[in-house]
């Protein structure tokens, strides 16, 4: 990811840099298709003098504008911008990185409902012939391998879930160690099972 930072009447210090640099790697998981070297970030601040004093009305407090662009460049439309104001300057970048990945949740829903809809789509015109009923008959129970990947969160596994358009993923649970299901509920909302099977 390529950041460039921008001051205007404010000089950028590095502890804002650092700040916005660890809020930006939790965007990685909203990033692994496009690209994460293939995104470029933007951030601007600038610094005014407000036109009203503040509640002591002793002076005019400075007012920080965060402003923030990110452009994926190998997703078409994919760019995202936010910004805020505040008198605290990291109160403001906090926003403006909530409203950013909110809106990278948001394109990254919108890229999957494609991605099915297309699948549908391909699926509907490849359809085969009606087999005869002897041809379709199919075995009770068909034997998969599970392959559980690296360990990961109950958030990575809901995001793995939406990738893949499954019903529901096993996985190790990072923080305990055990074995979870996440699964989809009719309802449109999620079930988690404890197993309570340790794997590490």
């Amino acid at each position: 990811m390529n950041i460039e930072f921008r001051g205007v009447d404010i000089q950028i210090t590095d502890a804002m840099k650092s700040f916005i640099e660890g809020k930006l790697k939790r965007f990685s998981r909203y990033l692994k298709e496009a690209g994460e070297d293939e995104t470029e970030v933007i951030v601007s601040i600038s610094a005014v003098r407000s036109r009203h004093k503040d509640f002591a009305g002793d002076s005019k407090p400075i007012v920080y504008r965060v402003d923030m662009h990110m452009y994926l460049k190998n997703v078409p439309h994919g760019s995202v911008h936010a910004w805020e104001e505040d008198t605290d300057v990291f109160t403001a970048l906090d926003q403006v990185l909530d409203e950013i990945e909110r809106q990278l949740i948001k394109l990254k829903q919108r890229r999957l409902e494609q991605r099915r809809v297309s699948a549908k789509i391909k699926e509907q015109m490849h359809a085969p012939e009606t087999l005869p009923a002897e041809e379709r008959e199919k075995p009770l129970i068909v034997e998969e391998e599970l392959a559980l990947e690296k360990p990961m969160s109950v958030e990575d596994a809901m995001v793995e879930l939406e990738e893949t358009g499954a019903f529901f993923i096993p996985f190790v649970d990072i923080s305990t160690g055990s074995l979870r299901i996440l699964y989809r509920k009719k309802g449109g909302n999620f079930g988690l099972i404890n197993t309570k099977c340790k794997l590490m």
